[in-house]
């Protein structure tokens, strides 16, 4: 009888232990996300490039021509908006600003900036006597990783209300901060590219008159199974 009647209160606590983790866990359903606890900063920022051109100078220089190809390639890969070169107008070197604009919107381009999105434009230099430099810029965003909370100020084994402790999931935050490539992609996806009209109404037109609507594969196209593993 004893035994009986200590077998029946065991399972009637078990159950409450239960019973109370289970409260606990459906509590925990409305937690903020990781995302949400330990968001990442996007800010906008402005790059900007000057390039020195004095009084009769015909062509750029080793130095600036790397320097261009860098900032091209980092407008190319971060870049939003238009990428606005800006001439000098009014001092010494206006004739020669006037030529090398055109030198470097060509390199820009070759370096994989759509002409459409080179915007040209012109500012009075301050000293008629002085040499301004042409001044390329563009708008990127930079992302700031979240401030991590060190272990050693948290308590890990005591977790009464089955929340996380503080630091959960930041470190993947500060993670993701410093490894992507465009942080504007944390504010919302990208805007899709245009279907390619010609390649669809070939496919439909393959597709009405019962023909494959894939493109051919060659051999070397084809996955071989090895027979290692036969």
């Amino acid at each position: 009888m004893k035994l009986r009647l200590a077998s029946t209160v065991a399972a009637s606590a078990l159950a409450l232990i239960a019973g109370g983790c289970a409260t606990k866990a459906t509590e925990g359903d409305n937690l903020p996300t990781v995302a949400d606890t330990h968001k990442i900063a996007v800010t906008r920022a402005d790059e900007r490039l000057e390039v020195a051109i004095g009084a009769g100078d015909v062509a750029l220089s080793a130095e600036e021509q790397a320097s261009i190809q860098d900032f091209a390639r980092t407008y190319v890969r971060q870049g939003h908006g238009a990428l606005v070169m800006s001439a000098p107008a009014g001092g010494a070197n206006a004739d020669s600003a006037r030529i090398m604009s055109a030198d470097v919107r060509m390199r820009l381009a070759g370096h994989g900036v759509p002409f459409a999105a080179i915007a040209a434009s012109t500012y009075e230099a301050a000293d008629k006597d002085a040499a301004p430099p042409l001044i390329l810029s563009f708008t990127r965003y930079d992302a700031t990783a979240p401030e991590c909370a060190p272990l050693w100020q948290q308590d890990l084994a005591h977790a009464h209300d089955n929340k996380p402790w503080a630091s959960f999931g930041c470190a993947q935050q500060a993670n993701l901060a410093a490894m992507i490539s465009d942080p504007r992609d944390l504010l919302g996806p990208r805007p899709e590219d245009p279907r390619d009209a010609a390649r669809r109404a070939r496919v439909l037109e393959a597709y009405r008159q019962g023909q494959q609507t894939h493109a051919e594969r060659t051999n070397d196209e084809r996955v071989q199974v090895s027979d290692a593993i036969k």
